[in-house]
């Protein structure tokens, strides 16, 4: 299966099988103290990458799993795992807080402070490990939600559990472009479970990152309003407005921002071999002379300006701006 691997202790003589192991599930995870249980150490860890997610199946014996602070001093990739468990009873510890769980359980922890594992014998975990910086919550929310255990009999959570399966044994064979549309639709999920009531509401700082992850996947609409971003977070338009202005922007503001940055990006993206105009109508922009003058606004340039001085800084770039089409709008060919 393309970008998929598989680790097994048992390719190693029993002798070299701890240290084998260790090295495996530190690699694969995060640095961390590996403690077998007594008996024949048994092992596998498989998976395969999702965009910048990383998607991880481990199964074992008992173990203990310990991230200390020394861990986290030596690396520290600041992801935030999300956990099913397939198999087994397992107990977790972090941030002053102990969960059991069970078959069927998720459980959220964050490799940015130390967390410990114990489990009552065999087990198997599925886990996503999402860097953190691309969650539109608050890191004081995230930690919020650490070390509980969240049943997948209902809520969020009993969408999400399939989804994470799936990912861990499918993911990794979609195309570039679909990895990139998983990825998202793992971020809302993220995003979702954070929000769900039950351990404070849905304070004010989870409700704007539920209304910027929703924009985020409707950037290239061209019809997305304010109204549709809060009937689609169970908000009214007025609270919408405020929780913005709070934020120091306005809805519309945010959105144009959003959409001018995701241009920016695309216009020096040597891969993106796109007239200007394709490029601002993908991310919902459909008047190319509006487009520019926003453009010029934001960053100082034109988009034709952009692109001549990237390929001046950039000789080896594949990009040809001088195809027709390219070339900055003027009044006549607009």
């Amino acid at each position: 299966m393309p970008g998929w691997f598989e680790i097994n202790a048992a390719d190693r003589p029993a002798p070299q099988r701890p240290e084998y192991w260790r090295s495996a599930v530190c690699d694969q995870f995060v640095p961390l103290a590996v403690e077998p249980g007594g008996g024949m150490l048994r092992g596998r860890v498989a998976g395969g990458d999702v965009a910048e997610l990383r998607l991880r199946r481990i199964r074992a014996t008992q173990h203990g799993f310990e991230r200390r602070q020394r861990d986290i001093s030596a690396a520290d990739p600041e992801v935030l795992h999300l956990l099913l468990l397939d198999h087994g009873e397992t107990l977790v510890e972090q941030d002053d807080r102990a969960t059991s769980m069970t078959p069927g359980d998720l459980l959220l922890y964050d490799s940015s402070r130390p967390f410990r594992f114990r489990t009552a014998g065999e087990f198997q975990f599925t886990i996503c490990l999402m860097p953190k910086r691309l969650l539109p919550v608050p890191e004081r929310v995230q930690r919020t939600w650490t070390a509980r255990a969240l049943p997948s009999a209902h809520g969020v959570a009993a969408a999400v559990a399939p989804l994470l399966a799936s990912l861990a044994r499918h993911g990794s064979t979609a195309d570039a472009a679909q990895q990139l549309a998983l990825q998202q639709a793992m971020v809302s999920m993220y995003v979702a479970l954070l929000s769900e009531t039950g351990v404070e509401g849905r304070p004010p700082a989870v409700n704007l990152s539920l209304a910027k992850s929703y924009i985020a996947r409707n950037l290239g609409d061209p019809r997305l309003s304010p109204a549709d971003v809060a009937a689609a977070c169970s908000l009214s338009l007025s609270y919408l407005h405020r929780l913005f202005a709070n934020d120091g922007s306005t809805v519309a503001g945010y959105v144009r921002e959003q959409r001018l940055q995701a241009a920016h990006r695309d216009l020096l993206e040597a891969a993106v071999q796109q007239p200007v105009a394709q490029i601002a109508e993908r991310w919902g922009i459909t008047d190319p002379a509006h487009f520019s003058r926003m453009f010029k606004k934001r960053f100082g340039s034109s988009p034709a300006e952009l692109r001549r001085r990237w390929r001046v800084d950039s000789p080896g770039r594949t990009y040809d701006d001088t195809r027709p089409g390219n070339a900055e709008l003027t009044p006549a060919a607009r």
